[in-house]
């Protein structure tokens, strides 16, 4: 397989050519839009299987949530991203008969995705209802330069005929939400109708406005090109571009259109500046081609993989999948502090467009490590969203501190269901933990006084005011925190979560060690955020008294105070049809039983490596393995990671293989409905946390390599403290080499690594 070939995804190679699951696979995106590969002649018409869409990141409409029963504090509405109409639709007139009217038959012969430059080339056999053929090709791609464009160049040929085809580019206003199946919880079931308005412009401009959220965007749809069998009807209805084309079998006939995204503004502000957007929108794409805005874009996407890319020799397949899931990524994440990743990336509407968690702990790594202005960003929308947080702490009772969302787009909570929304108050201290990991590795003292700090000392402040030192029994003088979900929504509303109380620990102690250094870097800071030593001193005493739980009999670490007593659930011989659970079962069913959808009491140990010896992580490990569902797509790359530490390499790789090509093999059987973002993150750490064993040794960067049989080699590059380094790995040895920055020492097994620039260092790695 050539070097080009293992960044390219062909229709061919996929498990299913099912329509919405292609449209999922081959989605473009670029952090501010996504376009989903639909079928270029469906629409919204119901005669296709398709589920056609463009998002943008940030736009949504709300709903009332509707209750049986409404209590106080309750989410009172849901956040939906939008639906807009889909820029890839054309709409073909042949012998009088148009394919909005009556359906042409419509065969996808060929997709290829291009993951090195962007581009997606595709390729379509039409047949009319008169028996008309022709075929149509399609190059485009979402800018990875400039952020508001979409470009699509497209080239019909006839097949047996010659003749008039007319083609009409046009987006009239439907309701762009298709009807799908409202069984699955998972997927978004709201429709939200947009207002539509065309506006007077030099090119067809819509302007889409939310009913609820009051928010608005444009989108401006131009031909890219002079051509006299291009007409512009700006003054019709709807206007559109209308092509008159005359077609032989020996000439086919070309025509690129683009499409600018505006920024998200409200609707006053719009009102005030209609005129200013619309300049701008036109101003992305005047005078523009083709071939000028792709070498920009693909020159960008270049840019990405010379620092984010990962080589692996010795199973080609498994290469192609992990560059499918950087790439994903790369085009799922929001740039501009307002956005973040939704959980389904922009390539569906599954989980709202929702943010969660996995943004902080699955997906940031990878960006802190190779992009960081994109982990920034990211970081950036949490801190922009700090008052939000504090009204909900407020609405939830506790007087200090905030308590972000479980998922929202907004920033205020969007969870219906409280004991698997709210009750994950862990979610304040895993955008500690990955705040402290964005400093870490790039030392960022700028945004650590900024923004950073606040981050930390604020939810250090909840915790605090949430928990209470135990009275009574086995934890009294601790630390407790009652009344809490883990990561594992299959065990809900318990006291003193293992993960949570660890992770709060940890919040609370990163506050005091950053209110140290504030002192010497920003003196007036922790004036301004009234930081006293009182509350430092009991940040200290409730992180050293936090409670733990520990079951000394089996030697393991208890998820909760009463997980033991409750019986184990029968997954040896639950029938296969019946997963993921959730779908099957009652939650007061799963709440009785030692059952995990996924990873909780092990993402502490996994994210705490130095907190236990092999044996505890070996007995943990079994443990909970054996409890565990892996119904969410997040668990898989924590068993393997863990499963590397324990040097078991065979179970380490089985589980990476089903984290790694899970949208490509469609391992949950929900692709169609988008990407699965943070298990695509889990990839990247189960490469780099995993095989190559990265961790924040007892004297800093470490790494413990161990490579599964029949890898040839694992290479990646990570940013660290404004140095780039590479780390290239064989079954024998290791070598580290400083691409660029100051020197520095990082540490293999038991090996000081003295690096400095193309001075590579190579250690001889021992065998577990």
């Amino acid at each position: 397989m050539s070097v080009h070939e293992q960044y390219q995804i062909h229709l061919q190679q996929l498990k299913s050519r099912k329509q919405s699951f292609v449209e999922t696979i081959y989605a473009q995106g670029n952090g501010h839009l996504g376009v989903r590969a639909s079928n270029p002649l469906q629409g919204n018409s119901p005669a296709y299987p398709g589920n056609p869409g463009l998002f943008v990141n940030g736009f949504y409409d709300l709903s009332p949530i509707h209750y049986g029963e409404a209590y106080f504090g309750y989410a009172d509405s849901n956040q939906t991203i939008c639906e807009l109409p889909d820029p890839r639709y054309l709409i073909f007139s042949v012998d009088g008969v148009r394919s909005d009217e009556t359906p042409y038959q419509v065969e996808m012969t060929d997709k290829t995705w291009d993951m090195s430059t962007g581009l997606l080339l595709e390729t379509f056999h039409v047949t009319t209802p008169t028996d008309k053929q022709f075929t149509l090709t399609m190059e485009s791609f979402a800018s990875q330069a400039e952020r508001h464009v979409y470009v699509i160049l497209y080239d019909v040929r006839a097949l047996n005929f010659s003749g008039p085809l007319t083609i009409i580019k046009q987006h009239a206003y439907v309701n762009q939400q298709i009807p799908r199946d409202n069984n699955d919880v998972r997927r978004a079931q709201r429709d939200n109708v947009l207002q539509q308005t065309y506006l007077p412009a030099a090119a067809p401009t819509m302007q889409f406005s939310t009913q609820k959220s009051q928010l608005s965007l444009l989108m401006t749809m131009q031909y890219l090109g002079s051509d006299p069998r291009v007409q512009l009807n700006a003054h019709a209805e709807v206007p559109n571009y209308t092509i008159k084309l005359e077609l032989t079998p020996d000439r086919s006939a070309q025509f690129t259109f683009g499409y600018s995204l505006g920024e998200i503004h409200n609707l006053m502000s719009f009102k005030l500046n209609q005129a200013n957007y619309i300049e701008k929108s036109l101003a992305h794409l005047k005078n523009q081609t083709f071939a000028d805005l792709f070498a920009a874009s693909a020159a960008r996407a270049h840019d990405f993989w010379q620092d984010s890319d990962v080589i692996i020799e010795g199973d080609p397949v498994l290469q192609k999948g992990i560059r499918f899931n950087l790439f994903h990524l790369y085009q799922a994440a929001g740039r501009d502090h307002l956005t973040d990743i939704p959980a389904k990336g922009l390539t569906g509407s599954g989980y709202e467009g929702h943010y969660f968690w996995d943004t902080e702990m699955y997906m940031l790594p990878f960006f802190i490590y190779t992009q960081p202005q994109i982990a920034k960003a990211l970081l950036g929308f949490r801190y922009e969203t700090l008052n939000e947080a504090g009204q909900r702490a407020r609405e939830m009772a506790v007087k200090s501190g905030v308590l972000f969302p479980w998922r929202t787009i907004n920033g205020q909570e969007a969870s219906a269901y409280f004991p698997a929304g709210t009750a994950q108050i862990h979610i304040d201290a895993d955008i500690a933990y990955a705040t402290d990991q964005y400093i870490q590795a790039t030392a960022d003292t700028d945004f650590l006084i900024k923004a950073g700090f606040e981050l930390i000392l604020e939810t250090a402040r909840f915790w605090l005011a949430y928990g209470n030192y135990a009275e009574h029994g086995a934890q009294a003088g601790h630390f407790v925190i009652n009344r809490v979900t883990g990561p594992d929504e299959y065990t809900a509303l318990i006291d003193n979560n293992y993960y949570t109380n660890r992770m709060a620990q940890h919040n609370l102690r990163l506050a005091v060690k950053y209110a140290a250094e504030l002192r010497k870097l920003a003196p007036n800071k922790l004036a301004e955020l009234a930081v006293t030593a009182d509350e430092l001193a009991a940040f200290k005493a409730a992180a050293d008294k936090m409670y733990l739980p520990y079951d000394k009999k089996n030697k393991i670490k208890l998820q909760d105070d009463n997980a033991l007593n409750r019986p184990r659930f029968d997954l040896k011989n639950e029938p296969a049809t019946n997963f993921p659970l959730l779908l099957h079962y009652h939650p007061l069913v799963l709440y009785r039983y030692q059952v995990n959808k996924q990873a909780d009491t092990l993402m502490s140990d996994f994210l705490f490596p130095l907190d236990q010896d092999i044996d505890q992580l070996r007995r943990d490990y079994d443990y909970y393995e054996g409890i565990t569902t892996h119904d969410s797509s997040l668990s898989r790359a924590i068993f393997s990671i863990l499963a590397n530490r324990k040097h078991d390499s065979a179970k380490a790789h089985a589980y990476f293989m089903d984290t790694a090509l899970t949208d490509l093999t469609d391992l949950q059987g929900n692709s169609e409905d988008g990407i699965h973002a943070a298990n695509m993150g889990g990839s990247w750490l189960s490469l780099v946390y995993g095989f190559a064993g990265m961790h924040y040794g007892t004297e800093g960067l470490t790494f413990d390599p161990c490579l599964p049989a029949g890898w040839f080699r694992l290479n990646f590059k990570i940013k660290y403290r404004g140095r780039q380094l590479s780390i290239d790995i064989n079954q024998n040895e290791a070598t580290f080499t400083l691409l660029s920055g100051e020197p520095m020492t990082i540490y293999c097994q038991k090996h000081d690594c003295a690096l400095s620039q193309q001075m590579p260092n190579t250690v001889a790695l021992e065998k577990a």
